[in-house]
């Protein structure tokens, strides 16, 4: 089917963005798998929830890159309108999650101590395995971030050497701030820059939205000559 100039430039766009989402996806994927093998050598069952969640994300965004590019180069008008459905659905309930992070931003100190201070009581519960792997995750946590336990070091009944600036097995003088609190300051620090991705993205989905329904607009007006 040939298009008229504008929409042969339409259609050169959506598969143009599809393309770089289809990358997109590619690279999250990865990135995600590479999160969870490094979190099942490291922490067993502790830490896979959120590599398993951006795996999933990166699959959902390498889809519909897929289904963008498929629907500009065969110029299928159904694939064009489901494409913009689903991006329109992930576009709703991206601001949603966000709008629930903002207002729920100040619980989760406590969610994530609580949490760890769960973690740390179940050390004593499981297989030799599982202990070092949980603890070698936690001590590279408490050495990176400069932190111990969840909330304070009287999460730990022997507090470890990672607890402490020297790294000494006995840490008579452990970090004062709580993992927890050591993660929202980490996160904060960055949440600008978060931010400002999470908004380009945002503009660049509606963009999409905009270009798929418009390329299938004159598709079907082609199809009515």
């Amino acid at each position: 089917m040939a298009l008229s100039c504008g929409g042969s430039c339409l259609k050169c766009l959506v598969f143009f963005f599809n393309a770089i989402v289809f990358l997109g996806g590619i690279v999250i994927s990865a990135f995600g798998i590479y999160m969870l093998v490094q979190a099942k050598q490291s922490a067993g069952s502790v830490s896979v929830t959120l590599p398993a969640f951006i795996t999933a994300f990166g699959l959902l965004i390498f889809l519909l890159g897929f289904l963008g590019c498929f629907g500009a180069c065969y110029e299928n008008r159904c694939m064009l309108k489901l494409f913009a459905v689903i991006v329109g659905v992930l576009l709703v309930a991206e601001i949603v999650c966000g709008i629930i992070l903002l207002v729920y931003r100040h619980s989760f100190v406590d969610m994530v101590g609580k949490e760890m201070q769960n973690i740390i009581k179940s050390l004593s519960n499981s297989s030799n395995l599982e202990v070092e792997k949980t603890k070698e995750a936690l001590d590279k946590l408490q050495s990176e971030l400069k932190c111990c336990g969840g909330v304070n070091a009287s999460d730990w009944t022997t507090v470890p050497a990672s607890c402490c600036t020297n790294g000494r097995q006995k840490c008579t003088n452990p970090y004062p701030t709580g993992c927890a609190q050591a993660m929202y300051e980490y996160i904060k620090t960055y949440s600008l820059a978060f931010g400002l991705i999470i908004l380009i993205l945002c503009l660049i989905q509606v963009g999409a939205i905009i270009c798929a329904v418009c390329l299938a607009k004159k598709i079907n007006e082609y199809e009515k000559v």
